[in-house]
């Protein structure tokens, strides 16, 4: 009789990985042997496809078209051509998905459109369970403003309804949590802050 623990979920895992019909999916990476490499929200790990086809959009487009790469190679709508590929993936239609700039640097725009279009200093409100660099932005948005910048709270997710009155000029949240996975209810939390 096997009474090693340790063994069985291992043998277990490698066949599930055998089985599962994405497993070839792993050889189009570019991952050293033996990495197990979760992290594909931040930066995934490297398609080997990609530097063939960056040498050939430096060298060939690029180097070759110099500023009319834009037009001649499309580039201009790039953010556009790469959304409807994304679109497809999430069940999106057409039209409705554009590729831009990170997260991060369009929460930037979004809040400082945001606050330039307030009548109202009012406040920030978000909860500490945020994406940690969403809560760095804001911070960063206060140096830059100085004492332009809104009050900044920040709350435990149980508390947000509570401080969600008329003095939040902007509630900064992402619908589902990092870390836990628990949702949000937008809904709720929009006609609270109407």
């Amino acid at each position: 009789m096997d009474h090693d623990v340790t063994s069985r979920p291992l043998r277990s895992a490698i066949e599930l990985d055998q089985a599962d019909p994405l497993a070839a999916v792993r050889q189009a990476f570019d991952l050293p042997h033996g990495v197990v490499y979760l992290d594909g929200n931040s930066l995934g790990p490297l398609p080997k496809a990609v530097p063939k086809a960056m040498a050939q959009v430096i060298e060939r487009q690029w180097g070759a078209s110099l500023i009319k790469s834009w037009n001649d190679h499309d580039w201009i709508n790039l953010p556009s051509r790469v959304g409807e590929k994304i679109a497809r993936l999430i069940g999106a239609g057409p039209g409705q998905v554009i590729c831009t700039d990170s997260v991060s640097v369009n929460l930037f725009k979004v809040l400082a459109v945001a606050l330039s279009l307030s009548a109202r200093p009012g406040k920030i409100l978000s909860e500490a369970d945020n994406f940690p660099s969403d809560l760095y932005l804001v911070e960063g948005m206060k140096t830059l403003l100085g004492a332009a910048a809104p009050a900044v709270e920040v709350v435990q997710t149980d508390a947000l309804l509570e401080h969600l009155d008329a003095s939040v000029t902007i509630l900064l949240l992402t619908q589902v949590n990092f870390k836990t996975g628990a949702m949000h209810d937008l809904t709720e939390l929009t006609a609270r802050a109407q």
